[in-house]
């Protein structure tokens, strides 16, 4: 009898414990996105006017983190996009400016002098709106590993670029975190880890950052952290987000089309 009431003490014991593990990682309710988001940062991308809700309610965000221009290397050369439409926003919600580039697989692991200054320039038009938006501009940019070298270079050349009063953020893909110490060493003033499209290890990935898994870089542990509204974050993983950033597929981040300018 003794053996059996051990056994199901231990039983119990475990299923508690799995229960509470899986109610730690639930994803938050739709209200709690709401209500996350009406604090936040909305990143819009190009050809969406902002998230219209199905109630015909005000949209809410606090903060509005728009691609306004778009740059993709291909070979040498730059091919530029952006948006095309006035942008209405939510009465008093602040302007950042996001400039986002790729690398189209021909171009070369260190950029041109051409690509680099096609950034630059892109960063030195929208620095009077980050100004105007609250001081803060972010750059995009899923750099891939042969190019890691050139990416850490243009971050530093960007930061030289804005005034001395304007704050840089990047994005970060949330592998990048677990690579060692070379985010924490950017001159930027915001990292936004991406915790969304994580594939097959997602789980674990948004336990490492619940938790502050100190194996990731300390700029992956700060304050911001990007979300997706169609695959929400657990409570305690957003808890951890004093700046959430959230990203929504269907209603405002509809793709861009491919870029019409070349720039050379």
């Amino acid at each position: 009898m003794g053996l059996a009431l051990l056994l199901l003490g231990l039983l119990a014991s475990f299923l508690y414990a799995r229960m509470a593990r899986q109610e730690a990682s639930a994803p938050i309710p739709p209200m709690a996105v709401s209500q996350s988001l009406a604090q936040g940062v909305a990143w819009i991308w190009p050809d969406s006017n902002g998230p219209s809700p199905a109630s015909g309610e005000a949209a809410s965000y606090s903060q509005a983190a728009v691609l306004v221009e778009s740059l993709v290397f291909r070979g040498s050369g730059v091919e530029r996009g952006g948006r095309r439409q006035p942008l209405a926003l939510p009465a008093g919600a602040r302007f950042i400016p996001v400039i986002h580039v790729e690398a189209g697989a021909s171009a070369p692991d260190e950029f041109t002098p051409v690509q680099q200054q096609a950034v630059l320039a892109a960063v030195r038009r929208q620095a009077h709106a980050a100004e105007a938006g609250g001081g803060l501009l972010q750059l995009d940019f899923e750099a891939p590993a042969r190019q890691r070298d050139a990416y850490r270079a243009l971050v530093a050349a960007v930061r030289e670029a804005l005034p001395s009063g304007t704050r840089l953020s990047i994005t970060a893909l949330a592998h990048w975190c677990a690579q060692g110490d070379w985010l924490d060493r950017l001159p930027v003033d915001e990292v936004v880890p991406m915790l969304y499209r994580l594939g097959p290890q997602a789980a674990d990935w948004r336990r490492r950052f619940a938790q502050g898994d100190p194996g990731l870089a300390r700029r992956c542990r700060g304050d911001a952290l990007g979300f997706a509204t169609n695959d929400p974050p657990s409570a305690a993983l957003l808890d951890r987000a004093t700046r959430a950033y959230w990203f929504d597929e269907a209603a405002w981040s509809n793709p861009s089309r491919p870029p019409r300018h070349p720039l050379s």
